[in-house]
C-alpha cells in the first residue's frame, strides 16, 4: 500500500484575483511563496508550516480538464495507481512526468472533480 503523504487544495482564481491572492496568503497569513508560472501567472503555489495550497487561473493553463480539486502526494505513484484500479478506480490520466518535476496520475470524482495524485521525480 502506498502512503498519501500529504495534501493541497487547489483554489481556481482568475487574472485578475491571481496577484491579490498570492499577496493575501503570504503578506497577510505567512506563507512562502514557491512556485510561480506563467507570464500573468497562470499557476502559484505556497506553503506554510508543511502545508501547501495552489491557485490555478483556468482560463490561462492549457491543461485538458476543468480544474483540479486536490493535490496529493504519494509515497510511490506507480504503485498507488495499481492499488486504486484494482479498487475499481479509472485513471483520467497518467502517470505521466510533469515539466515541474512530479509523477502524477488524475482520478475523476463521480461529480466530475479532478483528483491528482503525485510524487516527486528523482
Amino acid at each position: 500500500m502506498s502512503r498519501i503523504q500529504r495534501g493541497a487544495p487547489v483554489l481556481s482564481v482568475n487574472r485578475r484575483s491571481m496577484k491579490p491572492m498570492i499577496d493575501f496568503f503570504s503578506d497577510q497569513l505567512g506563507f512562502r511563496v514557491d512556485t510561480v508560472l506563467g507570464k500573468q501567472p497562470a499557476f502559484a503555489m505556497l506553503s506554510r508550516d508543511d502545508n501547501f495550497i495552489m491557485l490555478a487561473c483556468r482560463s490561462s493553463i492549457p491543461w485538458p480538464h476543468k480544474g483540479w480539486a486536490i493535490y496529493f502526494w504519494v509515497d510511490d505513484v506507480d504503485f498507488f495507481a495499481l492499488e486504486i484500479q484494482g479498487r475499481g478506480a479509472r485513471l483520467k490520466c497518467g502517470p505521466t512526468v510533469k515539466d515541474y518535476g512530479c509523477r502524477e496520475i488524475e482520478v475523476m470524482t463521480p461529480d466530475g472533480r479532478d483528483i491528482v495524485f503525485g510524487q516527486a521525480s528523482s
